[in-house]
């Protein structure tokens, strides 16, 4: 068990990005592959590179984003300071772990996702509540992490809503795309849209 003053060091988990990986492997290569085959069929040879392009900047965004998490994301406790860093290295939030006064595990879902457990409400005498969601880190070092801040006292709230959520915690932090679903939707949308434009002015033949 960890003792007072302890460094802890939560790294993240990039088992969805490699579903994603997997996924992408599986259905949208192959899909690319067979579409590039038919317009370098058509239209010449002078199609390859822009296919190749559409076919890889899915895989090296992917790929950019787990090195970024990896090297920079990060939980810790550092000189009985709680931490928490995003995958620029930039503090997202931090408090002395002398003024938490409570972790408060929710089910939670924004907007038209279904409420799931996994995320935890760090509340503090010296700052606004935040939001941390314990799914997308290493669950052995998140276990390590809970022991280490094991006085600091634990209740579950039954926030499952957004409204729920800011009702019972006033000024409640947490990340961009769990305060704003429907805009987080929208801007999904625009890139699938931006990506097949992109992809359908690339080879028009008239281009």
């Amino acid at each position: 068990m960890a003792g007072a003053g302890a460094r802890i060091v939560v790294r993240p988990d990039n088992a969805l990005y490699r579903r994603r990986l997997a996924l992408y492997g599986v259905i949208g290569v192959p899909a690319l592959c067979s579409l590039g085959a038919l317009t370098i069929g058509e239209f010449g040879i002078g199609w390859l590179v822009p296919m190749l392009v559409l076919i890889v900047l899915p895989l090296v965004a992917t790929l950019v984003m787990m090195a970024l998490r990896s090297s920079l994301a990060q939980i810790s406790v550092i000189g009985d300071e709680l931490r928490v860093d995003n995958a620029f290295g930039a503090a997202l939030y931090s408090v002395p772990v002398e003024f938490l006064t409570g972790l408060h595990p929710i089910t939670f879902g924004a907007g038209p996702l279904t409420p799931t457990p996994g995320r935890v409400v760090i509340t503090s005498a010296v700052t606004r509540p935040y939001v941390l969601d314990l799914r997308p880190w290493q669950q052995a070092d998140v276990e390590r992490l809970t022991r280490r801040l094991r006085n600091v006292p634990v209740s579950a709230s039954a926030a499952s809503s957004l409204k729920e959520l800011r009702s019972a915690f006033p000024r409640v932090r947490l990340a961009w795309w769990h305060a704003h679903p429907w805009g987080v939707l929208v801007l999904q949308s625009a890139l699938v849209v931006g990506y097949f434009l992109a992809a359908s002015a690339l080879m028009d033949p008239t281009a």
